[in-house]
């Protein structure tokens, strides 16, 4: 059965052994209404019922470069989280389409796959996600990619 994927502001006040972001990451506004054809991107884990490839929106709401810090995170349940930090351009992009978008999904995209796939509950408005429910494996290998980039 696989995880539950979850994107939310992160509850701590500063991100733990953070490092640099180097690689691909980027947020993107799942296109819902997509035509057959449409740029599709794979994901990472899907959820029961959800088609293994995702069509998005062409623009990021949040583009490479503006996550700026990664860090990796151990949860009580044996998985791992990743930790994002937002540059201030970053975080006021986030901050806008979340707010704009309310009920609508959100994938965040690393080196092209959609690694997490959530609903928009409410606006975002801190500048520190947390992408959790990943597996230590799937964790890793996330933060090395983020750090070392391709």
């Amino acid at each position: 059965m696989a995880a539950a994927l979850a994107l939310g502001a992160a509850g701590c006040a500063r991100v733990p052994e953070a490092e640099p972001v180097r690689g691909d990451v980027a947020f993107y506004l799942v296109d819902e209404g997509a035509v057959e054809g449409a740029r599709t991107v794979p994901v990472l884990r899907p959820y029961p019922g959800q088609p293994p490839r995702l069509a998005l929106q062409s623009v990021p709401a949040v583009a490479r470069g503006q996550v700026v810090q990664v860090a990796l995170r151990d949860e009580d349940n044996g998985g791992a989280s990743l930790e994002l930090k937002l540059s201030a351009d970053g975080a006021k992009r986030l901050g806008q389409a979340t707010r704009d978008n309310v009920g609508k999904r959100m994938a965040v995209v690393v080196g092209g796959v959609a690694v997490n796939v959530a609903t928009i509950q409410s606006e975002i408005s801190s500048d520190r996600l947390q992408v959790s429910g990943l597996s230590r494996i799937e964790a890793q290998d996330l933060h090395r990619e983020l750090v070392k980039g391709r």
